[in-house]
């Protein structure tokens, strides 16, 4: 079965091995009852890509839950402490998720598994966490649908083995990574590069790049502003690892957002950023971040069309 004739696209390219491999874990799911937040859309890509025999057949990796001492890398012990006693504090209020037990395993899964995608990249040219990508949770509290912060302390977690390399956190969800920008302000080896909505949700952090767009943004200025981004950074910081949060959330009929991207753009999205990747020779961690379509089914193929696009041999 090719999971793409679903949905009536070109048949895949034909995977190298060593191309791309998966992080998943069953724990990902959050369990909500009637949320905007599509808590079991990474259970419902995994299960498709288990369909496709070209996918299945690539390598999937399962993770850990994170570790405390993880962290603590970013997150203070205030923090920490209300998290993991479920307190309503100043810290946690701003979540939009509930906190329960539940919810606060989903997250620690979460942040193990893009440890777990950092230290396979290694390995592999792409490794494509299916969830992960939470970056509006700061050291020291919750916002949005966000408690931990994963992206920032894997980084932190990739520093630390590997003091000279360089990172880039290239997030093109249609929301500001407010809290990466904020962890990592200033930061000489970890370049933060956000391109968002102007106006909705989050109150804007500073990034090392931000660009800010207006409603209504379409495919061919929306594209023309990422390869000038990427070309402009490419010219002052060459990354030794990427994070690359593809959020779906720039889709034209997203809830939460309001851009006019297509299917068809977003697609190109990913292909830019994959030819940035090549240009850098950089290794690549891919995170699933938002996505809030009005058909469920639509967020679930836009991650897998970035899982098609980074497992092609083109």
């Amino acid at each position: 079965m090719n999971i793409f004739n679903l949905f009536e696209t070109n048949e895949l390219e034909v995977f190298k091995p060593d191309s791309l491999a998966f992080v998943y874990s069953e724990q990902y799911n959050i369990p909500l009852q009637e949320h905007i937040f599509p808590g079991n859309k990474f259970r419902k890509i995994y299960e498709l890509l288990c369909l496709d025999k070209q996918y299945s057949e690539l390598s999937f990796f399962e993770p850990n839950k994170a570790l405390r001492q993880q962290l603590s890398l970013v997150h203070t012990k205030e923090y920490l402490e209300d998290l993991f006693q479920y307190r309503n504090t100043d810290k946690t209020k701003y979540s939009e998720l509930p906190l329960n037990p539940k919810i606060l395993d989903c997250f620690l899964y979460a942040v193990g598994g893009t440890i777990l995608a950092t230290e396979l990249s290694s390995q592999f040219k792409t490794v494509f966490n299916i969830g992960g990508g939470f970056h509006h949770s700061f050291s020291d509290h919750a916002e949005g649908f966000c408690y931990l912060n994963d992206i920032a302390i894997a980084a932190e977690m990739y520093r630390l083995k590997n003091p000279d390399h360089k990172i880039l956190i290239l997030d093109l969800d249609v929301h500001q990574g407010n809290g990466n920008a904020k962890i990592f302000e200033n930061h000489e080896n970890i370049f933060t590069f956000s391109i968002h909505s102007d106006c909705i949700y989050p109150k804007k952090e500073i990034s090392d790049l931000d660009i800010n767009i207006p409603d209504n943004i379409k495919d061919d200025k929306y594209l023309q502003i990422l390869n000038k981004s990427l070309a402009d950074i490419l010219l002052n910081f060459k990354p030794d690892l990427v994070y690359y949060l593809a959020g779906a959330d720039i889709y034209e009929n997203d809830s939460l957002g309001n851009f006019k991207i297509s299917m068809k753009g977003i697609k190109q999205r990913d292909s830019i950023v994959k030819k940035f990747i090549s240009d850098c020779n950089s290794k690549l961690v891919v995170l699933t971040a938002g996505g809030y379509a009005k058909s469920f089914m639509d967020t679930i193929f836009i991650h897998l069309q970035t899982a098609q696009v980074f497992g092609s041999s083109k």
